[in-house]
């Protein structure tokens, strides 16, 4: 081989190496431009464990717990509301019930004082069969004891006709099936020889509840305020004579 082959030989090996030499620099490059994200990512890594990233996450952790507490705080709020609002309802329903017992044992007290106080004696029965209708147990037959017999001649030979105006009914205790009341009531008995004025009776009435129905078991006379005669012209009667004490009302 000639040394003019030699050279050329030497040149082309060399300009083969400068090309195999720059086709493996982009590659290069390419591994120096992804480096920069390295010291990104760690610095990333590392943020959790400076000040500012432990303050971060501490405010996180804070702002979860008073979220928490809100919804638990609103939930309690409804809860007790409800509760609230039930129990209102409870205890209106109960005042309710009781209100209504109570007008039905004042009911039934105010009417069985005006049957009990009230009489005609052309039509004693209707009396005693209304009465019936609104009392129970043994009352009847204390009832026929005090006006069966001679008091039922004595009404019927004086043709008394007696009329009772219920002016007041206090109820003083009810429970599910016992109440007690008392009536304040004034009658007029109007008879062929004389007119009788009672103001302010006051019976004491107990009354027991029987098939959803209130109905008096006993009565007591309590007194009352004043009881007058007048003849039938109106002039007042002395009590222990039975003369006029006065002269005639105009």
């Amino acid at each position: 081989m000639t040394p003019k082959q030699d050279l050329a030989d030497e040149t082309t090996e060399t300009e083969q190496d400068a090309e195999e030499e720059t086709a493996e620099e982009p590659a290069v490059e390419e591994e120096t431009a992804e480096e920069p994200a390295a010291p990104e990512q760690a610095e990333a890594a590392t943020d959790e464990g400076t000040p500012a990233g432990k303050a971060g996450f501490t405010r996180a952790r804070l702002l979860g717990a008073l979220a928490a507490m809100l919804v638990t705080a609103v939930a309690a709020t409804a809860v007790l509301q409800w509760v609230s609002a039930s129990r209102s309802q409870d205890a209106l329903a109960r005042l309710e019930a009781e209100r209504t017992a109570r007008l039905e044992v004042a009911g039934a007290a105010g009417a069985f004082a005006t049957t009990l106080l009230s009489y005609d004696y052309q039509n004693l029965q209707a009396t005693r069969s209304t009465m019936a209708a609104q009392a129970t147990g043994d009352f009847l037959a204390t009832y026929d004891e005090a006006f069966g017999g001679v008091m039922t001649q004595v009404i019927v030979k004086l043709k008394a006709v007696a009329k009772t105006t219920v002016r007041e009914v206090y109820v003083a205790d009810v429970d599910e099936g016992l109440a007690h009341a008392i009536v304040v009531a004034d009658q007029q008995v109007n008879t062929a020889e004389a007119i009788r004025s009672v103001k302010d009776s006051h019976l004491k009435i107990t009354l027991v509840k029987e098939k959803g129905v209130w109905k008096v078991k006993d009565v007591t006379t309590l007194g009352v305020a004043k009881d007058e005669q007048y003849k039938l012209d109106g002039t007042p009667l002395d009590s222990s004579s039975g003369e006029s004490t006065g002269k005639k009302k105009e």
